[in-house]
Formats: C-alpha cells, structure tokens, sequence
C-alpha cells in the first residue's frame, strides 16, 4: 500500500473548504468540537462557540466529522483499505 504523502492535506482541506462540524479527539482524552478554520504544517485552527482555539497537531489523536462521515473523495480515487468496513478484524 502506497500512502500520497499529502493525504493528512487533502483530509483537513475538504473539512475546511465543506464547513464540515468536525470532533477533535486529543492525546489527552479531552473531545473539541467546532469547524476547522484554517491549518498548517503544526497545528489547526479549531472555532466554535467559545471562539477561534489554536490546537497543536502533535496534541491530536483524531479528527472525525461529527456526521460520522468522510470528506467527499474524488471519484476517479482508488479506494483505501479503510474503506473496506471489517479492516479493523483481526487476522486469523
């Protein structure tokens, strides 16, 4: 499997450019939810409610939509393993 070294890019890009309500699960434990305002190369810009929260990418678990669903792909894409839905099943 040959992993595009920008997917982290296109990821956090459709999120922004759909407004998507995103989840952002941090090493910690702690759940921030809102919509990604802006990102570069170390960290994201997270508004909600409470405002504009700079977070630190190196304290990010996870990002999620909160709809539980990924960002559009471009359909021409091949699929990726995650999009099989029994990737997480262990190898027997």
């Amino acid at each position: 499997m040959t992993a595009r070294p920008c997917v982290q890019d296109d990821f956090l890009q459709a999120l922004l450019k759909d407004r998507t309500t995103v989840n952002v699960f941090l090493v910690n434990g702690i759940r921030l939810t809102g919509q990604l305002a802006g990102f570069d190369q170390f960290a994201v810009l997270l508004e909600s409610g409470l405002g504009v929260q700079l977070v630190f990418k190196h304290a990010i678990s996870t990002v999620m939509p909160v709809n539980g669903r990924s960002p559009a792909r471009d359909p021409t894409e091949a699929p990726t393993s995650r999009d099989n839905p029994n990737h997480l099943r262990a190898r027997g």
